[in-house]
């Protein structure tokens, strides 16, 4: 049996067993195919639905930060100190941190290695800076493009070696099965052997793998505004299809971006502090038909605790529950929310002007903004009268980064929002980022290994980390006399009776209400159409419902639509196919989303990471008492995922997995190395 129909249309097997395939094209996945092709696993193959669109390559920061295990100075640092900050960020499991700090110099210096420019000093010490939720100077950065640099030197490196990369393919399933290759059976580990992908958003093509490695990063699908650039999709929703467990999906990073171009507003745009204005009409710029307004005066007794709020929002840019009360620099974000969301005014930073204060809380002097912040733009030499002057020295790359766009920030305002940045949960993955369906691995952003709070840059790092992980143990041991691919036409034949029972199941899965659909066409989920209307309906309801701020009569709600919306049959037009798999995706992971966050607030879960808890109560005067900490679950990871079976939504907490007492005698471990018994 070799030929295969899917919705009416053929699909094109492809007639080579791949050791490994990777989906995605960022940083991770390239990282990840690199180190399969030293450690001597050739027969690879990368898909990327855009090669030139992703996350990696397109965004970034201020000076964006890689987070590693400090290597200058007397920091007197080590993994295991690395490991215990990743770990006391709470729900993260130990024995993830521990990989991630122990690998962060080794991928920091291969990232060297390939001519990524991180700086160093005439010694060759490599300095760092203290990133939000740091204890130590372990950050690093080339500066607003560090993530686009590692991509692109890993990508010359891959090609360098002869690594295919296939472009302008999308993955839509993975074929998986419980039991063994010849048996009817559901009993046994469920495992990954193939990719069904949509290629040039048209001819269905199927690719077969004894090890797949998701690298797709952050689902920047669920939601309609984000700071995520605008080519990002994401594909964790294919993950979820096969009742892939997920850790802590509740949990998303939230901070200040700007709209018109999508860009964290961190670092250096808040500690040169700007002017935070709002407007009730027009489309900013120097626009004067609507009131200007210095919002956040409302908020702080004093100027200069205004000041230190927005200066501090650089180092603490992500929003956070627990910096809102007494002034704290997450109140700006509350701020921010109310003008936009409750008063319906548009927000904007002003870089030509300073705050200037009232009557009541005093007038903006720089010498008078506190020691923290002036000392530091003292000892940067950017004193200067203005924000856009001490921008100018203080980070000029910042400056010219928004000029590079389109925005002279010396000529306009720039209109800002609340936006997620950075998934921190996702898939549920082990010490070698194996899912719960073996074979099938998670690295970067799909992977779910950060917990609630993560240092700032240390996602970078996981993805470098992941990649050598899961090569390693690919070559190590998960290469070895799998039964499925023994070799001959017999076992070829018995994979492809697998392959169609998936196919058959994905189409009943779809609910096409009976009509298998025309031939797929691309279709652009921004552009008309009965489908793509509803992706954007779906992605309004997500960025009300699964904001940083999140309300428990309003989950429920959204759940329940959700839920019908699961239901509905769907009948898409000729242009419209394509874009039926993104939103089938998103909807079921949005289901798992909102069940897990309910699940969590019936459980008692408080407000903790990026998000706040809150009623139908008054919101500022919520945010001026602050939040209630969570406690109860700093130690639990909440495991939600999809059923396949019962087509059913489940939740649950377990414990984290604790911080490994790892052996470190060296003839232990040498012998240990040698005989390979590493890879358990």
């Amino acid at each position: 049996m070799k030929e295969l129909s899917f919705l009416n249309r053929p699909v094109r097997v492809i007639e080579r067993v791949y050791d490994c395939l990777v989906a995605g094209s960022g940083a991770a996945g390239y990282n990840a195919a690199v180190h399969l092709f030293d450690a001597g696993v050739e027969n690879i193959a990368m898909l990327s639905e855009d090669r030139l669109r992703g996350t990696s390559r397109n965004t970034g920061s201020d000076k964006q930060t890689y987070y590693k295990v400090a290597s200058a100075g007397a920091e007197g640092d080590s993994p295991r100190s690395m490991a215990e900050t990743l770990f006391a960020g709470g729900a993260m499991d130990g024995d993830i941190a521990l990989c991630e700090a122990a690998h962060s110099l080794e991928e920091f210096f291969h990232l060297v290695s390939l001519g990524v420019p991180f700086p160093h000093n005439t010694y060759g010490e490599y300095p760092g800076y203290q990133t939000d939720h740091d204890t130590r100077r372990r950050a690093s950065s080339i500066g607003p493009y560090t993530s686009k640099a590692m991509t692109e030197a890993l990508e010359r490196e891959a090609l360098r070696k002869g690594i295919a990369l296939i472009d302008k393919t999308r993955v839509i399933k993975i074929l998986s099965a419980a039991g063994d290759l010849n048996s009817a059976g559901e009993g046994g580990e469920r495992r990954a052997f193939g990719l069904l992908c949509l290629e040039e958003g048209k001819n269905f093509t199927l690719y077969l793998a004894k090890n797949i490695i998701f690298a797709t990063g952050g689902d920047a699908g669920l939601y309609r505004r984000t700071v995520y650039p605008e080519g990002q999709f994401g594909a964790s929703g294919v993950l979820a299809r096969e009742g892939l467990r997920f850790a802590n999906i509740s949990e998303w990073q939230y901070g200040i971006a700007s709209i018109k171009f999508r860009w964290n507003l961190s670092g250096s745009y808040q500690q040169v502090i700007p002017r935070y204005i709002s407007l009730d009409g027009g489309e900013g710029g120097r626009d004067d038909s609507g009131r200007e307004e210095e919002f956040l005066n409302a908020y702080f007794p004093s100027i200069r605790e205004l000041a230190e709020a927005v200066f501090l929002k650089g180092y603490q840019w992500p929003f956070n529950a627990e910096r809102v009360k007494d002034f704290g620099s997450s109140i700006i974000d509350m701020a921010i929310y109310i003008e936009r969301q409750i008063k319906g005014r548009r927000v904007y930073l002003d870089f030509t002007r300073n705050p200037a204060g009232d009557e009541r809380i005093g007038k903006f002097d720089l010498s008078g903004i506190g020691g923290t912040g002036r000392d530091y733009l003292a000892k940067s030499g950017a004193l200067g009268g203005s924000p856009l002057e001490r921008l100018e020295k203080l980070n000029p790359l910042a400056l010219e980064l928004y000029k590079s766009h389109g925005i002279d920030l010396g000529a306009e305002y720039l209109e800002i929002d609340v936006l997620p940045q950075h998934h921190n949960g996702g898939a549920e993955i082990g010490i070698w980022w194996e899912t719960s369906v073996k074979h099938l691995f998670a690295v970067g952003e799909c992977a779910g290994s950060h917990g609630v709070s993560r240092p700032g840059g240390s996602a970078l790092n996981a993805g470098q980390a992941g990649g050598l992980r899961a090569a390693a143990y690919l070559a190590g041991r998960g290469l070895k006399n799998d039964p499925w691919f023994g070799g001959g036409d017999g076992v070829f034949a018995a994979v492809l009776l697998r392959a169609a029972e998936n196919l058959r199941d994905f189409e009943a899965e779809l609910n096409l209400g009976g009509n298998a659909g025309p031939p797929p066409l691309p279709a652009d989920p921004a552009e008309g159409g009965a489908i793509a209307e509803k992706l954007r309906a779906l992605q309004d309801l997500n960025s009300r419902a699964v904001s940083f701020l999140r309300n428990r009569r309003e989950i429920h709600e959204s759940l329940a639509r959700i839920e019908e919306l699961a239901g509905e049959s769907l009948e898409p037009g000729e242009d419209e196919t394509a874009i039926l798999f993104k939103y089938r995706e998103a909807l079921l992971l949005s289901r798992i989303l909102h069940h897990g966050i309910r699940y969590y607030l019936d459980s008692g879960g408080l407000s903790r990471g990026s998000c706040a808890v809150i009623d139908d109560s008054d919101i500022r005067a919520q945010a001026e008492r602050g939040f209630a900490p969570d406690k109860a679950h700093h130690d639990q990871v909440l495991i939600s995922y999809f059923d396949p079976k019962t087509k059913t939504v489940r939740s649950f907490f377990r414990p984290v997995r604790p911080l490994p007492d790892a052996e470190t005698w060296f003839e232990k471990v040498w012998a240990d190395y040698r005989a390979g018994a590493v890879f358990r």
